[in-house]
């Protein structure tokens, strides 16, 4: 009977394995499931707001709008997939939504795809430069450069130099914001308007490994010395008014 199936599945499982661990079948369970019961992981999927279709578009769009540098927070994906729910059930879908905590449990779910980042601001206008067509435009434009560029032959290492910055938006939103983006990004960015103010450091490498002072740039009419307080790096101050000022 159906005792005995499950004697000779779990026999079956321990000899295919190396380390095999304690499993014990229910033969009431197997008894039920063939005369046409349902399954527990039927069950739970009948429980889930949202259908296997549903749950992989949820999932793609949210990717999609973290590259576009748009993320979702918790409270923005159980938004939508509120408004998901309600447009397919209607009044079966309850007035408080998915419930507390839905969103956490989402992203837990589906950790292999998404994944929780604290962003960093990105200004809008950065933001729209960033495609595949631009930069492939601009790494086409670098081995151009560096292979031709010293009267058709490669530019040496000393004179080669690699600079790299990052920019500090003064009112644009300060505070951390977690949200969902995928998984085994390094950094997730987010959109901000901001002001139109920006400080920027810059630093410079060269092909031979030396290195130039970093450079800070801040608008302003002013620099007071009580601003430097550490400064291994001896960093040139630059602040930017009707005339540029620097300060070491």
């Amino acid at each position: 009977g159906a005792s005995s199936v499950c004697t000779v599945i779990e026999d079956e499982y321990c000899a295919s394995v190396k380390k095999p661990v304690d499993i014990s079948l229910n033969h009431n369970t197997l008894r039920n499931l063939t005369k046409g019961g349902t399954s527990i992981q039927d069950f739970n999927a009948e429980k889930r707001w949202l259908t296997k279709e549903e749950t992989e578009r949820v999932i793609q769009a949210t990717i999609e709008f973290g590259e576009w540098g748009h993320p979702f927070s918790y409270s923005c994906l159980e938004e939508q997939v509120n408004s998901i729910c309600r447009a397919r059930l209607g009044k079966k879908f309850p007035s408080t939504g998915v419930g507390k905590r839905w969103s956490q449990r989402f992203v837990s779910k589906f950790s292999d795809q998404l994944h929780i980042y604290c962003t960093k601001p990105l200004d809008n206008v950065r933001s729209r430069a960033v495609n595949k067509h631009t930069n492939n435009a601009w790494f086409d434009l670098v081995e151009t450069v560096q292979l031709t560029g010293d009267n058709g032959g490669p530019i040496a290492p000393e004179c080669t130099w690699a600079m790299d910055e990052t920019g500090f938006q003064p009112n644009s939103g300060e505070g951390m914001e977690y949200v969902i983006g995928r998984t085994g990004k390094a950094i997730q960015y987010q959109q901000r308007s901001g002001s139109h103010e920006n400080i920027t450091v810059l630093v410079t490498i060269g092909g031979n490994g030396t290195a130039l002072q970093p450079l800070v740039l801040y608008s302003g009419k002013s620099f007071q010395s009580h601003w430097i307080q550490e400064d291994p790096a001896k960093a040139l101050y630059v602040f930017l008014s009707s005339f540029t000022h620097i300060r070491s």
